[in-house]
């Protein structure tokens, strides 16, 4: 793979990162419109009771808005759900303690735009996973990019079958939870779960 374009993610999940850890460069679409739910506002996790989606609400005037302009609705008790929830599923993981700091730390600056929290997010795991792949941001948008080779915008989608995109195939690791493994949750369940493996196993994630 060359160059992807895509949006960001919140908290994205495992076949985001096997998209974005095969390419040579990535582009992040900040000026498509918002679309209600996808994973721009939402990731899935592991609880005692099963997989669990977090949801990061947002005020949207009406009408048609860019990703870009979408802010954070924190009259809701959202950011405070996210963590108590966080910290619950995954306290007890091997690797929590080593992460946690790091995503608390960016709850704490309270970011006013959704594309803000998702980028900051985004390069946290980068680091973290060693990505190392250029990424830049678009500066307008086109519904059809000559700049790009894979248009992957709005194809890592909650209601999308797995088996519908080529680059990922779920690779079991060891979770906290349940006696069958649940794949492509967020990124922060293989990280809590499996610390410096967690980049073997993406590895082993891209067919």
């Amino acid at each position: 793979m060359s160059v992807i374009l895509i949006e960001p993610h919140y908290l994205p999940c495992i076949e985001y990162y096997a998209l974005i850890s095969s390419a040579e460069k990535i582009l992040l679409e900040c000026y498509e419109n918002y679309q209600k739910q996808s994973y721009r506002n939402r990731c899935r996790i592991m609880t005692a009771a099963g997989p669990f989606e977090l949801s990061v609400p947002v005020i949207k005037p009406g009408g048609k808005v860019p990703l870009r302009e979408v802010r954070i609705d924190y009259r809701q008790k959202w950011l405070k759900d996210h963590w108590r929830t966080i910290k619950t599923a995954y306290g007890s993981a091997p690797f929590f303690e080593h992460f946690a700091t790091g995503i608390h730390s960016i709850y704490q600056r309270n970011h006013q735009f959704l594309l803000d929290l998702n980028l900051e997010f985004i390069s946290l795991f980068n680091r973290w996973l060693s990505i190392r792949t250029p990424i830049s941001k678009t500066t307008g948008f086109s519904r059809e990019s000559e700049d790009v080779d894979f248009d992957w915008r709005s194809r890592i989608h909650p209601k999308k079958p797995l088996k519908s995109n080529p680059f990922y195939k779920p690779c079991n690791y060891n979770q906290i939870f349940g006696k069958k493994f649940v794949g492509n949750l967020s990124i922060i369940d293989l990280l809590f779960c499996e610390g410096p493996s967690a980049i073997k196993i993406l590895e082993r994630s891209k067919p």
